[in-house]
């Protein structure tokens, strides 16, 4: 006999939007605004998204030499969340005609469940909205309106105006019959 223990019920509409589907509407928008001229894009990333020291030689010669110190280990830390997984996106911009350029806007960093939600942007972006590079969105509703705000920035603003005035000029060539 088969006994059920598992006291859940699944309810898919309570679970919040998963923010990359968010970014990838925000996409859909800035094709269709410029034409396909300007594309966004949101990937998966596996790189680094925050700034950090790349030791040379002796750094990595210390480093080793401390990793052979004795710790205590709480078992505790092994319960629950094990091999702490985060899912991380970057958030970029190009042009048809640019195809080797892009202007990363930011990377999004969540565990399980979405939120909180870490944003690392880029400076530019965040000093003409008056933010931290580093923002943590507590919410959905946090997530859309931290997101509004970074597109309507001056910097995105200028990065789109620039590549699809690119995109414009190439447009113009290609009509041109000789």
């Amino acid at each position: 006999m088969n006994i059920l223990f598992w006291n859940i019920v699944i309810d898919e509409t309570s679970t919040p939007t998963p923010p990359e589907e968010i970014v990838e509407s925000q996409c859909e928008n800035l094709k269709n605004l410029t034409d396909g001229r300007v594309i966004a894009k949101i990937a998966v990333y596996y790189g680094q998204t925050s700034s950090y020291t790349q030791y040379g030689f002796l750094g990595a010669l210390r480093n080793l030499a401390l990793a052979g110190e004795d710790r205590e280990v709480n078992i505790q830390e092994d319960l629950g969340d094990v091999g702490k997984s985060y899912f991380t996106f970057e958030f970029f911009i190009s042009a048809t005609s640019a195809p080797n350029y892009k202007f990363r806007i930011l990377f999004l960093i969540y565990e399980i469940g979405y939120y909180p939600l870490k944003i690392v942007l880029d400076e530019k972006i965040a000093a003409g909205i008056g933010v931290e590079q580093n923002i943590t969105c507590k919410s959905e509703e946090d997530f859309k309106d931290i997101l509004g705000k970074i597109l309507a920035s001056p910097k995105v603003a200028k990065v789109v105006n620039s590549l699809n005035s690119i995109a414009l000029r190439e447009e113009r060539k290609v009509a041109i019959p000789f």
